[in-house]
């Protein structure tokens, strides 16, 4: 796996997170749409949050890099299911700001 997409992974996921901090600090938990994320939240606060984006973020890249050693477009294809998946929480969160 290209350490640039490993890269955009953690920067996507980044955008999310440090997003989702502002939102719910103007807004409150109610404003997130994830019902986890506002479990996780609410029994754990921000080292929770954070805790679970570290575990997805390596989760995510080390599940791509030993499937694209045999099945390389299935690989790329948790990358970019992952980058997008932060883009869209981050976007969705900076359009509650």
């Amino acid at each position: 796996m290209p350490l640039l997409a490993i890269g955009a992974l953690a920067l996507a996921q980044a955008f999310d997170y440090v997003s989702f901090l502002f939102m719910a600090a103007r807004h409150g938990l109610d404003t997130e749409l994830n019902p986890f994320v506002v479990h996780v939240a609410r029994e754990f606060g921000v080292p929770g949050i954070t805790l679970l984006k570290l575990v997805f973020i390596t989760f995510a890249a080390l599940a791509a890099m030993v499937i694209a050693r045999h099945h390389h477009r299935l690989g790329a294809a948790i990358l970019a299911l992952g980058v997008l998946s932060g883009f869209v929480g981050g976007i969705s969160n900076l359009a509650t700001l």
